[in-house]
């Protein structure tokens, strides 16, 4: 049998078992299916140099540690029809399953006696994790304005994932940055010093500057006029000048008096807001930031109570994707429209302010279209800020609440387990007992005399949270309904569980697959779950590289000018969202008719039904090119290259992230000569000619089938016919026309199973055949336990299992991560 490598690296794809009714005892070996293996595969596999660089004898005798990949790998290809290849073998439907049977039962003998655990192995929080987790064991609502975890080494990612136990590194530097941002939160969340003044801050437009983009500080920056602030450039922010950063720690009343001004008065086209937009204001408080539509020419005053730290900076912005569509993107260039808006609506004006241009010092002629020329005209789509007011810090009471709730309203180290012992069950997920306190409190104590009571306390809380207990997961300290506990939080929330989870767990509320159920739906009905509908499809499809080859700016400028990135990102999670909130079943990313969009996406996916705005909307597709991910922006560009698109990229990408087939990289040892390819006109031709290597031809045609299906998508993921040629000898036509003629785009292939498609609408059909239904929706489910445990799994009898379960429910989406939830792989128990 034909594998495309010797091994097949990422164990996703191994789960590629049959169960049958009875798996408690191993299937015999039965010596004349044995002999399907060799008739069937010996001929291409026992040579010297075999096909795919796969022997037979690989597979060993029985199944081991060493072994396993082949031999699941082996099970998925011919249980999906791919080996033995169709045009070489005529194993009967009979044959095959007899085979699969001889394959299955070896994997399953070997299955039952592996001693494997399935305990999850300790890794620390990520420092989205860290942050959370800080958030609620102190009981407030984010970890503060002034950006006190900024100074966190960044989470390397594996194969996307930002959980993998092996791939986040602890050293004592990792400690001493974790520290330091616990002292911040902790000294921005307990006030020690004396009750700060109140003041009130009243500011004038005239106080309201635009903060410089540049690093020319010597520029003077510009100012709020007498009766308004106009936001004009988005990348400026604009900030309080009474009011640059925040003097004492408290709660601060903000009032923001503002309106919209001349939403739609230029032509969309020609500014890139569409009408339907509106035109808003954020808040930046920090990291936390808050977002308002505008009424356009009413004024909205905007009141917000917040608790800030010293330090922290209060910024305004004007979140757009507009005013970059001239020009190098620069805002400079929008103030010609103002010109070409004034021609034609006003052509009097128009020529009043031409007959006064006045040539630069440079003595050169300047146009009368030139952007220099009415920038004081400018009235484009802008917030427009009348009048601002900071008030605090404000105490109602004395300590703040907050901070009583946390230690109480007269702490003092006398009572220090009582404070902290309730802190410290949260922070490491478990009750405690006062003895595992005895060494915190003893520094605690050793603090009093030179920081007094509620500094020394503060040491302790730090001494808590940089503890291995609070920073290390799947720590042996936990009993195992103390670790399902923490592993359900931090699988849907990212952070310690709460009172209820621990308590259900604790009583054995949580022990069946009903009740698991029951618990996921109540958590997903209460938008308890956002933390993993945002980072685990963030994570699977890869959608951090969006940009790692972005499209040429010059070839592709909508695409940049209009950030489409952010939009294909946002498309790909409001289609998980979708049917995770629904439960809809989990083959639609590969079958749906429908996606979520907005305009800018409806331009690159040439839709014109669309309303001309950002907002997201659940589009149906009727041509058959698009819908769910096969179709999607982010897919297609991730998977393309700056200047053009690649099938082994995209084939690599949907065999890895979809099907859960892994093809390695061609051997390092093994000297490949290229051919000519000069004559070459179309990636096509590119790779037969590379193809026509005869070590690389078994891989590529076990590869390429997957990718020749996207070649109609550029690099942006818009449909095209034809490639646009680049040739050094321009052709006849195109030497008449004086344009590079296009040369046509062949997105067919046909598998080694003898699959055969024309087009992607072939290929979409291909990856809805029962066989790759369930390669995807096993991937999926190995996707989610990598996620969950921070490592991929390596029971393949359990992976099926959850599979079964999954396909007893339509394969539904809720049901499927309720059945990760229940599997031995998740609670870590080996018997139910």
């Amino acid at each position: 049998m034909t594998l495309s490598h010797q091994t097949f690296t990422n164990r996703c794809f191994f789960s590629g078992l049959l169960l049958f009714a009875v798996i408690a005892s191993p299937l015999p070996s039965s010596s004349a299916d044995e002999s399907l293996l060799q008739q069937h595969c010996g001929k291409c596999h026992s040579d010297p140099e075999p096909e795919g660089k796969f022997k037979l004898e690989d597979l060993g005798k029985p199944p081991s540690k060493k072994t396993l990949d082949a031999w699941t790998t082996s099970i998925d290809r011919v249980r999906a029809g791919e080996m033995p290849p169709a045009k070489s073998s005529q194993l009967t439907p009979d044959q095959r399953q007899r085979l699969l049977n001889y394959l299955s039962g070896k994997v399953q003998f070997y299955a039952q006696r592996s001693a494997d655990s399935l305990r999850a192995k300790p890794r620390r929080l990520n420092n989205r994790e860290f942050a959370n987790s800080v958030r609620d064991v102190l009981l407030i609502e984010d970890v503060g304005t002034h950006q006190p975890v900024d100074n966190l080494i960044g989470d390397a990612l594996h194969k996307g994932f930002d959980t993998h136990g092996e791939t986040l590194g602890f050293s004592n530097f990792h400690l001493e940055q974790y520290i330091t941002a616990l002292r911040r939160i902790i000294d921005a969340t307990i006030i020690s010093d004396p009750q700060s003044l109140s003041r009130r801050y009243k500011i004038d437009p005239t106080q309201i500057f635009a903060a410089h983009t540049s690093q020319n500080t010597k520029r003077r920056e510009r100012q709020g006029e007498p009766d308004h602030f106009d936001f004009l450039d988005p990348k400026q922010l604009a900030y309080f000048a009474p009011f640059k950063t925040v003097p004492h720690t408290g709660w601060y009343n903000l009032t923001i008096r503002c309106t919209a001004k001349d939403r739609g008065l230029y032509d969309w086209k020609k500014t890139g807001i569409y009408d339907g937009d509106p035109i808003q204001i954020e808040v930046q408080l920090g990291n936390r930031t808050q977002t308002f539509d505008l009424p356009d020419d009413e004024i909205l005053e905007i009141k917000l109570t917040e608790w800030l730290a010293a330090g922290s900076r209060l910024r305004l912005r004007y979140p757009t994707d507009g005013l970059t569509q001239r020009g190098n993107g620069n805002f400079k260039f929008q103030n010609a429209i103002a010109g070409e808006y004034i021609k034609e609506h006003d052509p009097q004006l128009y020529d009043r302010v031409v007959s006064s241009i006045r040539p630069p010092k440079s003595g050169r002629t300047r146009s009368p279209a030139a952007w220099q020329n009415w920038v004081q005209y400018w009235r484009g789509p802008r917030p427009r800020v009348l009048s601002a007011e900071v008030e605090g810090p404000l105490h109602e009471t004395w300590p703040p609440q907050r901070q009583v709730a946390l230690i109480g309203e007269t702490p003092s180290v006398q009572n220090a387990i009582a404070i902290l012992k309730p802190i410290a069950e949260r922070a490491w997920r478990r009750e405690v007992q006062d003895a595992e306190l005895s060494q915190i409190v003893q520094l605690v104590q050793s603090k009093v005399a030179e920081l007094g009571d509620i500094e020394a306390l503060k040491e302790g809380i730090v001494a808590i949270l940089a503890s291995p207990a609070f920073l290390i997961l799947n720590i042996d300290e936990m009993n195992p309904q103390q670790r399902f506990a923490s592993k359900f939080s931090y699988f849907l929330q990212s952070t310690i569980p709460d009172t209820r989870l621990r308590r259900a767990s604790l009583s054995g509320k949580l022990d069946s697959l009903i009740e698991i159920r029951a618990e996921l739906q109540r958590r997903v009905d209460k938008a308890q779950c956002d933390p993993f509908l945002k980072a685990f499809p963030y994570a699977w499809l890869k959608l951090s590289n969006i940009n790692f080859m972005a499209p040429d700016p010059d070839q592709f400028p909508h695409y940049h000018r209009k950030r489409v990135s952010e939009d294909m990102v946002n498309e790909a999670l409001h289609f998980f969202r979708h049917l995770t909130v629904n439960n809809g079943p989990i083959p639609d990313f590969m079958s749906a008719d429908y996606s979520f969009i907005n305009a800018d996406l409806a331009t690159v996916y040439d839709v014109n039904d669309i309303p001309k705005d950002s907002l997201f909307r659940k589009y149906t597709f009727t041509n058959g090119r698009r819908g769910g991910l096969l179709g999607m922006g982010s897919f297609l560009s991730i998977t393309a290259d700056s200047l053009g698109t690649s099938p082994i990229h995209r084939a690599v990408y949907v065999m890895d992230n979809f099907l859960g087939i892994h093809p390695a990289p061609p051997p390092a040892d093994v000297k490949i000569t290229e051919p000519d390819v000069r004559t070459a006109r179309t990636i096509r031709e590119v790779l037969e000619a590379h193809r026509s290597n005869k070590t690389c031809s078994s891989c590529h045609q076990s590869i390429d089938p997957y990718g020749y299906a996207f070649e109609n998508f550029d690099p942006v993921g818009a449909w095209r016919d034809k490639y646009m040629a680049r040739l050094s000898q321009p052709s006849r036509a195109s030497k008449r026309t004086g344009k590079p003629q296009g040369i046509p785009i062949d997105a067919s292939a046909t598998f080694a199973s003898g699959f055969e498609y024309n087009d992607i609408t072939g290929f979409r059909k291909f990856m809805q055949t029962p066989a790759n239904r369930d390669r995807f929706v096993r991937c999926f489910i190995t996707h989610l336990l990598t996620y969950a445990n921070g490592a991929e799994p390596n029971n393949y009898l359990e992976v099926e299992k959850i599979l079964q379960v999954s396909a007893e429910h339509d394969y539904r989406m809720l049901d499927t991560i309720a059945a990760v939830i229940d599997s031995p792989l998740f609670r870590e128990v080996r018997e139910r």
